[in-house]
């Protein structure tokens, strides 16, 4: 047994939590039960057998799903803590939490109290500790109750402010029109999760989005997604060989930790993904990269080398690049009709969108990697309400959407526009509303982007594919 396995299975055993010790089912499992929440620490021998992998794993009893999963090779007992500590931090914030309580609001609130009960029925049907209260908005505009949010039906989203300052800890937002008229729980559930920034919910589907582009090759490719939230953030991975999906998962964490890329691809062995004969780790991130190296203004202090930090511990060719050109890859190679397109993105709520732009089958990048960026311009423009209320309105998203478009068609004129912009998804009317600004010849036709991330992922594993076989990168600019 591992020195240091040994060392921290004994510090694991000796740690109290809520004043509860870890249990020990046998010598590598233990195990940690709250009221409602269960944690588990489990060792076990990496392929080879000369090395040891804990894993850390956190089981909601509701649902029995894992809200926390993540391996460390146990080298390094301080980082070995480090991660239990982290893993102790979302167990007592997650035993903490009750029930997310959320709020409709109408003038009387007759069609909310059959809305809110449809909204309770589909967050049952899904394990999801939701529940659900309608009043009237004149009854909402006193301040108490523990809202996590509030939703207005749409003839009182005029009174958000007003509701924001009753209840200022509530993310608060209109119900689209489209969702409240057809009733759609399942779509509103969506938001109001969304806007609580938790992505692994059982409504995310999972699409196995294919390329029409000849994408075929002899590489084994591991491809890592990372997704910044306002309280987690989510680093996920897929192995493409040959071209297929070999294998695939994902952790979620508490805060982001650029090492925890270095810890995934470090317990893949012990996942049975040998990492020995890998081609290149092609990694998607939020926020500006350039030449291996990411900055995440309002995020994370500092530029960090992710190329430079992975090739020198592995020794395997990496490369690095922004989501949203990697999405906009992702549209590029699996369709053949458009050699130039544009991609963009605006999560419901996010402060800033983010655009990816191909140009004669190349990607546009500009100096620095800072080409499209739409946090520069998307709150220049005039709009019917204020930047930050748009953010969280159905009207507000479409307005930001009409206005990127058209600066995307002004200046690249691209043959066809995908959106991923929530709460957007009637591009009949979005084509009206940019036939006003342009010709209606000149208006390219617009998609609607619904799997993001499958594109995120296909996309950047295009991209490794173009840099392993032209090492200048000049085919598709990428640098």
């Amino acid at each position: 047994m591992a020195t240091i396995g040994t060392r921290f299975r004994k510090w694991v055993l000796a740690q109290r939590i809520d004043g509860i010790a870890p249990t020990a089912v046998d010598t590598d499992h233990m195990r940690i039960k709250l009221m409602t929440v269960t944690a588990e620490v489990n060792i076990y021998a990496g392929l080879d057998g000369s090395e040891e992998i804990a894993e850390y794993r956190i089981v909601r009893h509701l649902d029995n799903e894992p809200i926390f999963f993540l391996h460390v090779l146990l080298d390094d007992l301080e980082r070995a803590k480090e991660l239990f500590e982290e893993m102790v931090e979302a167990l007592e914030s997650e035993n903490e939490q009750q029930a997310t309580h959320v709020l409709l609001c109408c003038t009387s609130a007759l069609t909310t109290t059959l809305f809110a009960s449809k909204m309770g029925d589909v967050a049952i049907a899904l394990s999801l500790d939701y529940d659900f209260t309608a009043m009237p908005v004149t009854e909402a505009l006193q301040p108490g109750g523990d809202w996590a949010a509030v939703l207005l039906a749409p003839q009182v989203s005029h009174m958000r402010q007003q509701i924001m300052d009753a209840h200022p800890n509530a993310v608060v937002f209109e119900i689209p029109g489209k969702v409240f008229g057809s009733f759609d729980a399942a779509a509103a559930l969506q938001l109001v999760m969304h806007a609580l920034h938790d992505v692994q919910t059982p409504i995310t589907r999972h699409n196995d989005l294919r390329a029409t582009r000849d994408l075929a090759n002899d590489r084994r490719i591991l491809i890592i997604t990372l997704f910044t939230l306002r309280d987690h953030s989510r680093v996920g991975y897929r192995l493409f060989d040959h071209g297929v999906i070999a294998s695939e998962g994902a952790v979620r964490k508490p805060r982001l930790d650029f090492r925890d890329i270095e810890d995934l691809i470090e317990t893949l062995p012990g996942r049975g993904v040998a990492i020995d004969n890998l081609d290149a780790v092609g990694i998607a991130v939020p926020g500006v990269a350039y030449r291996g190296t990411v900055t995440l203004e309002g995020i994370v202090e500092g530029t960090h080398d992710l190329r430079g930090h992975i090739e020198g511990r592995f020794g395997i060719k990496t490369y690095v690049d922004n989501n949203c050109n990697a999405a906009a890859v992702g549209c590029y190679v699996s369709q053949d009709k458009y050699e130039n397109l544009v991609f963009f993105r605006h999560a419901f709520g996010h402060a800033a969108g983010g655009l990816g732009t191909i140009i004669d089958g190349r990607l546009l990048k500009g100096r620095g990697n800072l080409a499209g960026e739409p946090r520069y311009y998307e709150n220049l423009f005039a709009l019917d309400m204020p930047f930050d209320d748009a953010l969280w309105s159905e009207e507000g998203l479409f307005q930001i959407a009409k206005n990127v478009c058209a600066v995307s068609i002004a200046l690249t004129a691209p043959e066809a526009i995908y959106l991923g912009v929530d709460t957007v998804d009637d591009m009949d009317e979005l084509r009206q509303a940019l036939c006003k600004i342009f010709p209606p010849e000149h208006v390219p036709p617009l998609y609607v982007v619904d799997d993001y991330i499958e594109r995120v992922y296909l996309g950047e594993m295009a991209i490794c594919l173009q840099k392993l076989h032209d090492p200048t990168y000049r085919s598709l600019g990428i640098s």
